[in-house]
C-alpha cells in the first residue's frame, strides 16, 4: 500500500530529475519546485510557533527560486538549507529579513540588517537597537574611557554613499548601554572576507550598500551582547550555506557550525554515525507500524537516547499512518 508521504516524495524525485542541470531546480516551473519543497513541510512546520502552516513559507521560497535563475542553478539541498534556515529563525526573505545568495553552485543564507534587528529584540532584554551610518559632512564625535557617549549630527543636505564610518547601539531594558563604531577600512576589511566578495562591492553590497555597512557594525556589537544560546546560533548561520542535513528535530546542528571573522561561516559537513544507514534500512523495511514498533524495540535501550534515531523513525511512522 501507498502513504501519503511516500507519494509527496515520488512527486519530488519526479519533478527534481527533469531539471535543466543534474541536483538543481534550474528550468523548473512553480509546480515543479513546490512539488520538491513539500517533504520538507513537516519540517518546516515544526520549527514555525505553534506549529504553524508551511504552505506561506513555501510559496515564498516557490517564488524567489522561479524568480532568480542563479539560485536555480545552485544545489538543490543548498537551497532548500536555506528555506529550512529561514523558517527555523522566523526570517521572512520576502520582506528582504534575509537573502539567499547564489555562490556558485551553492545557495548562501544571509540575514540583513533588519533580520539582525529582528533578532536582536527578541532576548526581551534590549529596549532599543539600531545602527547609522556616518557621511563626510556629519558632525560625529566618539568618546571613549570611562564616560563612552557618541555624538551624530547629520548633514540633511548629503545623501550621498560616501560614507567615512558606521555605529551600532544597544539600549538595555535595565538601562545600560552598549555600543561599537566601525571605520571604512574596517567595514572594507569584513566585506572582503566574505566568500561572495572578491573586488568591488557585488550582489547586496553593491545594491543595498548602506544596510551592509550597519549590518556588518551590528553584527560586531551582537558579539558582546547576552543573548540567548538560540540567538547566537542564529546569527552563527550568517554567510552559512547549509543542507536538510545540518537540521535536526527543528533545529540546526550546533557542532556542524564553525563561525570566522567578517561575513563568512564555515558549515561543517554533518556525518552520519557508521551504523546509522543500516538502521535507516531496517527501518525502510518496516511495511506497517507494528513491524515498525517491533523493530524499534530491538535497540530501544540505546536509539532513544539518539536524535539521529529517532528523526529516522518518526519519518518513517508519519509514512506508514
Amino acid at each position: 500500500m501507498t502513504t501519503n508521504g511516500q507519494v509527496i516524495a515520488e512527486r519530488a524525485k519526479s519533478a527534481l530529475a527533469k531539471a535543466q542541470k543534474p541536483g538543481t531546480m534550474a528550468g523548473l516551473n512553480s509546480d515543479a519546485v513546490s512539488a520538491i519543497l513539500q517533504p520538507y513541510s513537516l519540517a518546516i512546520a515544526n520549527s514555525l510557533p505553534n506549529g504553524g502552516n508551511p504552505s506561506r513559507i513555501i510559496q515564498a521560497a516557490v517564488f524567489q527560486i522561479t524568480n532568480n535563475p542563479a539560485l536555480a542553478n545552485c544545489t538543490a539541498k543548498s537551497v532548500i538549507g536555506c528555506v529550512l534556515n529561514a523558517s527555523l529563525l522566523g526570517m521572512n526573505a520576502s520582506l528582504k529579513q534575509c537573502f539567499f545568495i547564489p555562490y556558485g553552485d551553492q545557495a548562501t543564507f544571509q540575514l540583513s540588517y533588519t533580520g539582525l534587528i529582528a533578532l536582536a529584540r527578541r532576548s526581551g532584554m534590549v529596549l532599543d537597537v539600531y545602527a547609522n551610518v556616518v557621511r563626510k559632512k556629519d558632525r560625529f564625535e566618539v568618546t571613549q574611557g570611562t564616560d563612552r557617549k557618541i555624538v551624530h549630527v547629520p548633514d540633511m543636505t548629503d545623501e550621498s554613499e560616501e560614507f567615512i564610518a558606521a555605529y551600532a547601539v544597544i539600549k538595555y531594558a535595565n538601562g545600560g548601554t552598549e555600543f561599537a563604531v566601525m571605520t571604512a577600512g574596517q567595514i572594507e576589511k569584513r566585506r572582503m572576507k566574505s566568500k561572495t566578495q572578491k573586488g568591488a562591492p557585488s550582489g547586496v553590497w553593491a545594491e543595498w550598500k548602506e544596510e551592509m555597512w550597519k549590518k556588518t557594525v551590528l553584527r560586531a556589537l551582537l558579539k558582546t551582547a547576552p543573548l540567548s544560546d538560540e540567538q547566537a546560533a542564529a546569527i552563527a548561520t550568517d554567510g552559512a550555506t547549509l543542507t536538510p542535513d545540518n537540521f535536526q528535530r527543528g533545529e540546526i546542528r550546533p557542532e556542524t557550525i564553525q563561525t570566522e571573522e567578517g561575513e563568512y561561516t564555515e558549515v561543517k559537513e554533518a556525518k552520519e554515525a557508521e551504523d546509522l544507514a543500516t538502521i535507516r534500512d531496517g527501518v525502510a523495511e518496516c511495511g506497517d507500524l507494528d513491524n515498525l514498533e517491533r523493530y524499534w524495540k530491538q535497540g530501544a535501550d540505546e536509539w532513544s537516547a539518539r536524535t539521529d534515531v529517532i528523526e529516522i523513525f518518526n519519518a518513517r511512522k508519519l509514512e506508514l499512518q
